[in-house]
């Protein structure tokens, strides 16, 4: 331990953090679990050449290793003890990074980037607007304020986002699809079309990556893919990922050391559900509203054709509709 600081290791990089109970404890934030979220964002800025702009620095962890990935980055942070740390372990990897010490918002408006990562701690509403008009080709926004987004707080996600939210069994994903279409519609606003190409969740982080265009005719062509689910909306309904980018990410994980051992394996799971847009099913929530008990897993993907979902081991995507699914049910616990 230095002054308060332990080394670990995560992935090819050694990082210095607050030594503290909770990762919510220091002034610096660092959260062990989303060593997954850094492996993921290393293998889809591999996927293009471009310098980002990590808007949220914090311990200088997923701009370290991105560095050490061979990705060009800037690190920003408004704290003093984070600005130190980032250029403490930059020093320790032995990587570039400029680092700087300012507010997001005005860091973001400085320039013109290629692609901007924001990932605050809560919500990222106040930062999308400015990220959308300075970043020239990728955008990446994560919200831990999960509760808003999966219909825990519906007055909450209507104030902050914009839409019309409720528990549904599936809300993992309806919470990235509602992220997801509040930054399509926050960019067709000033005619931005963010696109989006890769997107994950895991516990309480949800995190969508866009490609963006410009032009009224590309940001209408996003807006005619907004739509409801389950009586929430409006919500990006359009694909989560781009097939061609998932290959890139799946090849890359042949020269990038994972910090976390789940990584791989919901990578895969995505690289399996991508064919299958509509949202998911939750099997044991769908039979208990049918009054059923739940048939084994694989006997129900085989009775659908469908596939698993990286959002909840107890989840499985299809092609069939609600009403041909339950069918299926039916049939598999009366056989």
């Amino acid at each position: 331990m230095r002054n308060g600081w332990v080394e670990i290791e995560e992935g090819e990089s050694k990082l210095l953090i607050p030594k503290v109970e909770a990762p919510e404890e220091g002034e610096v934030f660092y959260h062990p679990e989303q060593a997954l979220a850094r492996d993921m964002s290393i293998l889809f800025y591999k996927s293009y050449d471009y310098e980002v702009l990590d808007a949220f620095g914090g311990t200088g962890a997923r701009a370290v290793r991105l560095a050490k990935n061979g990705v060009k980055v800037t690190s920003n942070d408004i704290s003093d003890r984070a600005v130190n740390l980032i250029q403490k372990n930059a020093k320790l990897n032995g990587v570039d990074i400029d680092v700087i010490h300012n507010r997001a918002e005005k860091t973001i408006h400085s320039q013109l980037w290629e692609a901007i990562d924001i990932d605050p701690f809560g919500s990222p509403v106040s930062w999308v607007h400015c990220g959308l008009l300075n970043s020239k080709k990728l955008l990446a926004v994560t919200a831990t304020d999960t509760a808003a987004l999966s219909g825990t707080y519906p007055r909450v996600a209507r104030r902050r986002y914009g839409f019309h939210s409720k528990r549904t069994p599936n809300y993992h994903e309806i919470a990235v699809r509602a992220l997801a279409g509040f930054v399509v519609r926050q960019g067709a606003v000033i005619e931005v079309a963010a696109t989006p190409v890769f997107a994950h969740t895991y516990r309480h982080y949800t995190r969508v990556y866009f490609e963006l265009g410009k032009g009224a005719g590309r940001c209408d062509q996003l807006l005619d893919q907004m739509g409801d689910s389950n009586e929430v909306g409006p919500i990006w309904m359009g694909n989560l990922w781009k097939k061609s980018l998932v290959e890139k990410m799946w090849k890359n994980r042949e020269s990038v050391t994972m910090g976390s051992k789940w990584t791989l394996k919901h990578l895969e799971t995505i690289k399996g559900e991508l064919e299958f847009p509509q949202p998911y099913f939750h099997l044991h929530k769908l039979c208990k509203s049918m009054q059923i008990t739940s048939p084994p897993m694989a006997a129900v993907l085989k009775a659908v054709n469908g596939v698993r979902t990286h959002f909840t081991p107890l989840g499985f995507r299809t092609e069939l509709s609600e009403t041909k699914v339950k069918q299926e049910l039916k049939r598999l616990t009366s056989s």
